[in-house]
């Protein structure tokens, strides 16, 4: 055989190979895509679960102002892996609420069920939004109900909302305050030989300290124990309004609090009960059996009718003014959004369609949802841009501040004709910064070394050289200009001067309360308060409105998922577990999200991780 042959034998060999695999590439795609919309379309049946009985809010995980997936993809992945608790799945607020005021009219609904095992928290401006509409359910003469095996701080908020609260006998209610942490880095970037080059504006611009210290400063300690100490004692003042009992009974001075557990012999539950944080302890058998004669429905499983729901699609059909409601939710990055990211890309697409088309859909007045602790300057300035467009055309936009609208958060918020925030919500922190960090030491203590030449100072700099002195000023310089444009902003919206924002700005971090009182926001209040404002501004009677449609990415929702039943690092187990270990991974997130031009941020980072 000749050797033609043997190559042409060889080849045809490979060929065959390649097409049988790239076939079943293809098969397996096709069932994937055939199985999924099966199994969503099954996920999406409505008649199987009856809808009458106790509510039951069974929540896993957290509660966000605005969630990438919607119901049908944790459907279609409890279909899939079987149901399982998911602590990592985000619920949006406002799905959660409409549901709880669809209930509070629904004669079929008799009572709530509050089951917040799984619940991991929320924010306390989204804590208090939805105890005021559990507060209407009972106002409706509707008793709510509260179990579990141990409450944690927000799962004990929204349980003093109920008409009874039960524990089971070895469980406790974890109330004992609020804490601000962070990791500091200055020693590690000192032994990697790391050489950081910060540039500021604002005494309290703290997001720059992990990188400069070993510990938080004296002015930034300050700063954050004072609104700290005003969360928690609304913390503490809506639970004691919900169970009628004094601070002090509920959750006593730590001494208190010890000698009182030490003659209950360490007995949590029976402490929490002499305490009147729990009315009843009760094994999970005896609980059923109280309960025996209730059907019960998951708050998941519990569908909104298409009348409430509000999810308005593209077209308008009855030409009702809408108002439309844009998110930004998480840190502003230049990009699309993705969780705990706002992407400004996506952001400025949804604000230009609204202003290109508002006689079409009849947009009379937008809602921007804020809850964000800031971020690139770039990123905020291409939305904050974007919405005094929108404004030019007349129409009213009022921002509602979620539980932080601090830094960049507050930057896109002066571009709106009036503020709404909660008493609880972080803002302020009216200040800039830049950050670059340069490995010339590091690599030199190994043995490599860069050089070359360039025409100018200013030209050739890169990670692997200490920052020329002139790059150091030219830096600095932009900083200095981007506070006072920060400054500038906030003046002209709030019609204050320059030297009034400069006096309450410096990076300090205010509390809604505090914001409403020095000129920072309009009025203290929720979302649906914002809403009411926006329509008065475009005087409006009869409205609806215009929620983003979540676009669904089931393949990114199944994949996150087939990784997690992966077998797991060291590292991750970490990560999942150990607070400051996530706290670690979030900040290196953070930064790899950093992305602006000019190395110019606007963020809150000391005010991002209150638990």
């Amino acid at each position: 055989m000749s050797a033609l042959s043997v190559i042409k034998s060889i080849w045809k060999v490979i060929n065959v190979i390649r097409e049988t695999f790239l076939n079943l590439i293809f098969l397996v795609i096709i069932l994937l895509i055939f199985g999924g919309i099966g199994l969503i379309n099954e996920a999406q049946k409505q008649d199987t679960v009856p809808q009458y009985g106790s509510l039951v809010l069974d929540l896993e995980g957290v509660i966000v102002d605005n969630t990438n997936y919607n119901d049908e993809i944790y459907a279609l992945q409890n279909k899939i892996y079987g149901k399982k608790v998911n602590t990592s799945r985000e619920n949006s607020l406002f799905i959660l609420t409409q549901k709880i005021a669809q209930a509070t009219t629904d004669p079929n609904i008799k009572s709530i069920i509050l089951k917040l095992d799984n619940f991991v928290g929320a924010d306390l401006s989204s804590l208090q939004y939805v105890g005021k509409y559990l507060t209407k359910f009972k106002e409706a003469k509707k008793p709510i109900y509260a179990f579990g095996t141990s409450y944690n701080q927000s799962q004990y908020y929204l349980a003093s909302y109920a008409n009874k609260i039960y524990l089971t006998p070895l469980g406790s209610v974890n109330v004992y305050g609020l804490a601000a942490n962070n990791l500091y880095y200055k020693t590690l970037l000192d032994n990697l030989k790391v050489n950081t080059h910060v540039f500021r504006v604002g005494t309290y611009k703290s997001a720059i300290e992990p990188f400069i210290r070993d510990d938080m400063s004296e002015d930034a300690r300050n700063n954050t124990t004072r609104w700290l100490t005003h969360m928690w004692d609304n913390y503490l003042n809506d639970i004691s309004t919900q169970r009628k009992k004094a601070n002090s009974q509920l959750v006593p001075a730590p001494e208190t609090m010890l000698s009182e557990l030490r003659a209950a012999n360490g007995n949590m539950a029976q402490y929490a009960l002499s305490n009147g944080l729990v009315d009843v302890i009760a094994s999970s058998h005896q609980y059923e059996l109280e309960f025996t004669d209730q059907h019960e429905v998951s708050i998941y499983d519990y569908q909104l009718k298409s009348e409430n729901e509000q999810l308005v699609g593209d077209n308008n059909k009855s030409n009702t003014p809408l108002i439309a409601v844009v998110f930004v939710n998480g840190t502003i990055t230049n990009g699309e959004n993705s969780n705990n990211v706002a992407g400004s890309e996506d952001i400025v697409r949804q604000l230009k369609e609204i202003r290109k088309n508002l006689d079409k859909q009849n947009i009379q007045a937008v809602v921007l949802r804020v809850n964000s602790p800031g971020g690139s300057v770039d990123a905020s300035e291409a939305i904050r841009s974007e919405l005094e467009a929108l404004r030019s055309y007349q129409i009213p936009v009022v921002v509602s501040m979620g539980g932080m609208a601090a830094s960049g958060g507050y930057w896109i918020s002066t571009e709106s004709d009036y503020i709404v925030a909660s008493p609880n919500t972080i803002t302020g922190s009216i200040g800039i910064f830049g950050i670059i960090s340069t490995f010339e030491n590091s690599l030199s203590h190994i043995g490599v070394y860069s050089d070359g030449v360039s025409t100018s100072p200013l030209a050739g700099n890169n990670l692997t050289k200490n920052l020329p002195e002139e790059t150091n000023q030219l830096i600095q310089m932009n900083i200095n200009n981007g506070y006072q444009t920060f400054i500038s902003l906030v003046s002209k919206a709030r019609k204050m001067t320059t030297e009034q924002v400069d006096k309450i700005g410096q990076g300090q971090v205010w509390l809604g309360a505090e914001a409403d009182k020095i000129g920072l926001i309009d009025k203290l209040g929720d979302f649906d308060d914002a809403v009411e404002i926006a329509a008065t501004l475009a005087n409006l009677t009869d409205y609806k409105i215009d929620w983003p449609k979540s676009e669904v990415n089931w393949f990114n929702a199944l994949y996150s998922d087939m990784i997690a039943i992966l077998p797991q690092s060291t590292a991750e187990i970490l990560f999942e577990h150990l607070p400051e270990a996530k706290q670690l991974k979030q900040h290196i997130s953070l930064w790899n999200n950093f992305n602006d031009t000019q190395n110019r941020y606007i963020y809150c980072l000391n005010c991002a991780d209150v638990r």
